[in-house]
């Protein structure tokens, strides 16, 4: 006993900087070793609650609340200040040991009355809205709708960073959080959301009315069918949300992510038209079930509405559509431009649309329509080139690999590709006189390595020769998958497998 009151008494000693210093080297998310050490002595404790408090990691919310929240202890009051970013995982919530440390109804009452009388703006006439009413009446049984998320936010005034990972337990028939767009000045600081559906991109409507919003990230955004018997709650007259409450300079939102998203782009004009500060769109196509049956969820039409007439403030672009592989380049090209603005796209029209953007990431592109004489492809370089945005800087294109079935076939369009790209060299450098890279994207791992390499060496001299740079980029392997390891293959070697599924389409 007497060693271990040496040791705290010797920790006690230690600088603040050298403690900082040796916290650093532990995670975050590592909350066992945070706790033990917060626990140790005041001056640990003072020093680690910042960050034992900077993330809520979507465990036991109401135990949280309880600990950041209620009294009698003076330091609880500031301890929802610490919070800066939020978790959640809905199915954690309403495991049997997770509703058995439910608060207590007095409990309840006195988170209630907290948010009451904080002075938030507050929708009780809509019993559905009403976020005090239904956290008292609540029971411990299956709720997962999104109003218990926002009841909790209310509570952790400083979170710059929101994570859901699983709102398609949602109802995908209402607007969600409307009660935090309604309090501005109390989420001045929520900066960055990211929601991992199926949703809908009405569904979040709310949030892209908020000043502070910069940057969002939708998983699986989706034009679902709307289910019998049920009503849009952004119909009856409240379809006028975002022209109600945006000011005339639009939405602040600078950085819209869309990943595996199957959406319907031609009923979403309003929603998209009011991203007026929009810096960089991400759109990664992705068919899913749930979706619309229709064919004209091409992806390009959107630029309609992102870039108005009147100037642009796109930086960055990508799109990865499916649709793209079913048409010719020139069509693609055609879409960049024309088909955004409608007739013949002057010089003028083009500068003002595409004004700022400086990187273009698109595909699967198709050169199925080219020849291998540099004649026919010249004239389809010509025609790129001059549709490409003058302010260009780097522009990435995906090859539509995944689409071509015979292996022969494949290489043949793929050597026309690379005679394209060792024409766009020189064109490419006169239209866009700031282009500093051009980049082949997301090649297939389950392929192995590029097949061409001497190819892509003398492309890469041949873009040296104007100053660009030209490389190969492979897809990112999320997880294993689709690698498999074997144990039974001796470390520092790689095992490659050819199967059924991608027969022939391995490279040594």
């Amino acid at each position: 006993m007497e060693k271990a009151a040496s040791i705290l008494a010797n920790l006690d000693t230690l600088p603040d900087e050298l403690i900082l210093g040796i916290l650093d080297y532990i995670s975050i998310e590592d909350y066992a070793s945070l706790r033990a050490l917060n626990a140790t002595n005041w001056h640990l404790h003072r020093l680690t609650v910042d960050r034992l408090y900077s993330r809520f990691p979507g465990r036991a919310p109401e135990q949280f609340l309880r600990a950041v929240v209620l009294p009698p202890s003076d330091e609880r009051t500031t301890l929802a200040n610490h919070v800066n970013e939020v978790v959640w995982w809905t199915h954690d919530h309403w495991t049997r040991q997770a509703r058995g440390r439910c608060l207590s109804l007095g409990d309840r009452h006195l988170l209630a009355n907290k948010l009451r009388s904080s002075g938030c703006i507050l929708n009780v006439t809509d019993p559905s809205l009403d976020l005090p009413r239904r956290f008292i009446g609540f029971s411990a049984e299956y709720e997962v709708h999104w109003w218990y998320l926002e009841f909790f936010l209310f509570f952790t005034p400083k979170v710059q960073k929101l994570v859901v990972h699983d709102v398609w337990h949602w109802d995908d028939h209402t607007y969600w959080f409307e009660n935090l767009a309604a309090n501005p000045e109390r989420f001045e600081n929520l900066k960055s959301i990211t929601l991992c559906g199926p949703l809908r991109l009405e569904n979040v409507v709310p949030l892209l009315t908020l000043p502070s919003i910069r940057n969002m990230e939708l998983t699986q955004v989706i034009s679902m069918r709307q289910e019998p018997g049920r009503e849009f709650s952004w119909t009856n007259d409240r379809d006028r949300y975002l022209e109600r409450r945006l000011p005339a300079g639009g939405s602040s939102l600078e950085h819209l992510t869309l990943r595996d998203s199957h959406i319907y782009f031609k009923k979403l004009g309003g929603e998209l038209s009011a991203l007026r500060n929009l810096k960089s769109f991400t759109y990664d196509h992705l068919k899913n079930e749930l979706g619309p049956s229709e064919l004209s969820t091409y992806a390009f039409p959107v630029l309609g509405s992102l870039l108005p007439r009147e100037g642009s403030s796109l930086e960055y672009l990508r799109i990865r559509d499916d649709c793209l592989a079913n048409v010719s380049q020139s069509d693609l090209i055609d879409t960049l431009t024309t088909r955004c603005f409608g007739g013949n796209v002057s010089a003028d029209v083009k500068n003002l649309a595409f004004g700022k953007i400086h990187t273009l990431d698109i595909g699967p592109c198709n050169f199925g329509f080219l020849h291998t004489s540099d004649s026919t492809i010249l004239g389809a370089v010509r025609h790129f080139a001059q549709c490409l945005p003058t302010t260009l800087e780097t522009l990435r294109m995906q090859w539509q690999y995944q689409y071509i079935n015979v292996w022969e076939d494949r290489m043949y369009r793929l050597q026309v590709f690379i005679d394209f790209l060792r024409l766009l060299a020189p064109a490419a450098v006169s239209a866009c006189p700031n282009l500093k890279e051009v980049a082949l994207v997301d090649w297939p791992a389950l392929v192995g390595w590029f097949p061409l390499p001497a190819e892509v060496t003398e492309l890469q001299r041949t873009y040296e020769e104007v100053g660009i740079t030209f490389k190969v980029i492979y897809e990112e392997i999320q997880g294993a998958e689709p690698l498999e390891v074997l144990i039974d293959v001796e470390p520092g070697w790689l095992w490659v497998q050819e199967t059924e599924a991608f027969e022939r389409n391995v490279c040594y």
